[in-house]
């Protein structure tokens, strides 16, 4: 699947989610979908305890 497969996946407020590395553990966080760019997704997510919002590749989400 090339970029542009992965790009087309994603819409405004679909459900998703996204792993943050944190001491060398990866741990799965919620999100939604604000917009697509052009070379990632932005997404809205709680990060460290604080809603924020998020550049991430499509490879690192997982549609739910």
């Amino acid at each position: 699947m090339n970029m542009r497969d992965y790009m087309s996946e994603f819409h405004p407020d679909d459900l998703v989610t996204w792993h943050e590395s944190y001491e060398n553990k990866s741990i799965p966080v919620p999100g939604v979908v604000v917009r697509q760019e052009s070379d990632c997704i932005l997404i809205k997510a709680r990060v460290q305890g604080v809603i924020k919002e998020v550049q991430v590749s499509p490879k690192e989400l997982v549609s739910r």
